[in-house]
């Protein structure tokens, strides 16, 4: 047969004509995705990235990673779109051949078009944090709290989108799925109650925010750690030892937290000591409060106070009472306030109460006369 023949027998079969137009897209998407990476490629390293900003050069790059699958799946559907077009008669082997092409090429459509939807997500997402961590908006911690929470959420969303169209073209009716699997719904919601639980409780410490990342918190158990991750299960936090604690979002919403970044990053410091009773508390205060003034954390408002808190068998028991600007300083605070007072203190001659025993040493002669002379007494009392 010669290729006159092969031409006019391919004309005078719409179906076969279509599918050798069908074959034709598919090859040439290989060479077009290729040359379209290039375009982006270029678009990205010449245009976008002369703009004041660098978020169309990210974006960009999204594309251009996935830019051989966006052709080839544009192609793929319009060559598909060709076949199905034909009114010719098709035989069984052919109708489900288109099936199975169709299903293929729809469902390889759908994730490269969640893949894109995703990546967008994601890009606009880190790029609004790294402006806010730039400018250092007062706002930022609300951005970093909530942008994982909302990436995470529109993932969920875009995918269950793109199932119920791909559903939708296989004409399965997404509502009759759902009231047919709805006794097998319940079963499943029943299963992982603590996991919904999590989600949904993970949703509320978003919006209503009692804490946020980067925030120092107290949990029940007397815990201090600062929060790195909120997710939709878990939220995550690290220890004053660098260990990471995963606590479940639930348990934290049903829990009494203090927030020591919440209204304000200031913090109280206290520092306790004893002076004996005849200290001259007026030079105590003097020194307390130079200290105090001094120190590099510990800020005007609200003034430092020395406190006279009560009057214990050992002496009068004073506080140092400041607030630093961060509580990320609290602790470095204390240390170094207890070090600089007692070495103020003993600069001015001033000793801080310590518990004093007196033990006597006793002869065994002596101790048996004196315990001769208290029984003789005993007994004359008696």
């Amino acid at each position: 047969m010669n290729q006159e023949a092969i031409f006019n027998l391919i004309e005078s079969n719409p179906l076969l004509y279509r599918f050798v137009i069908a074959a034709i897209l598919i090859l040439i998407s290989f060479p077009l995705g290729w040359l379209f990476k290039k375009v982006v490629h270029t678009f990205r390293t010449k245009i976008f990235s002369r703009t004041n900003t660098d978020l169309d050069e990210r974006l960009s790059e999204v594309l251009e990673k996935r830019a051989k699958s966006i052709v080839f799946a544009i192609l793929a559907l319009y060559a598909l779109w060709e076949v199905k077009a034909v009114d010719a008669e098709k035989s069984l082997a052919v109708e489900r051949l288109i099936k199975i092409v169709d299903a293929i090429i729809y469902i390889y459509a759908a994730i490269v078009a969640i893949s894109i939807l995703i990546g967008f997500t994601r890009v606009i997402i880190e790029y609004l944090l790294e402006q806010s961590a730039k400018m250092q908006r007062q706002d930022s911690k609300q951005l970093m709290t909530i942008a994982p929470l909302a990436r995470n959420l529109i993932s969920v969303l875009v995918i269950l989108i793109a199932a119920a169209i791909v559903m939708e073209h296989f004409s399965i009716n997404v509502g009759s799925l759902l009231v047919s699997l709805g006794v097998g719904s319940l079963a499943v919601a029943l299963a992982a109650q603590d996991t919904i639980a999590n989600i949904i409780a993970g949703v509320i410490i978003a919006i209503d925010q009692p804490f946020r990342v980067g925030d120092r918190i107290q949990l029940p158990n007397g815990t201090l750690a600062d929060v790195q991750v909120i997710g939709l299960r878990s939220t995550r936090i690290l220890d004053f030892d660098l260990n990471y604690l995963i606590v479940p979002n639930s348990e934290l919403i049903k829990s009494t937290i203090i927030n020591f970044a919440y209204p304000t990053h200031k913090v109280r410091v206290l520092v306790s000591f004893t002076v004996p009773f005849r200290t001259d508390t007026e030079k105590v205060r003097e020194v307390a409060m130079n200290v105090m003034n001094a120190h590099r954390f510990v800020v005007d408002d609200p003034k430092p106070e020395l406190q006279a808190m009560r009057i214990t068998e050992l002496g009068i028991e004073l506080r140092l009472a400041c607030f630093v600007e961060d509580f990320t300083q609290r602790f470095d605070a204390e240390i170094e306030l207890r070090e600089e007072l007692h070495r103020a203190l003993s600069a001015q001659g001033i000793e801080l109460a310590v518990p004093r025993r007196m033990v006597t040493v006793e002869k065994a002669s002596e101790l048996s006369v004196r315990n001769a002379t208290e029984t003789n007494g005993t007994q004359k009392n008696t």
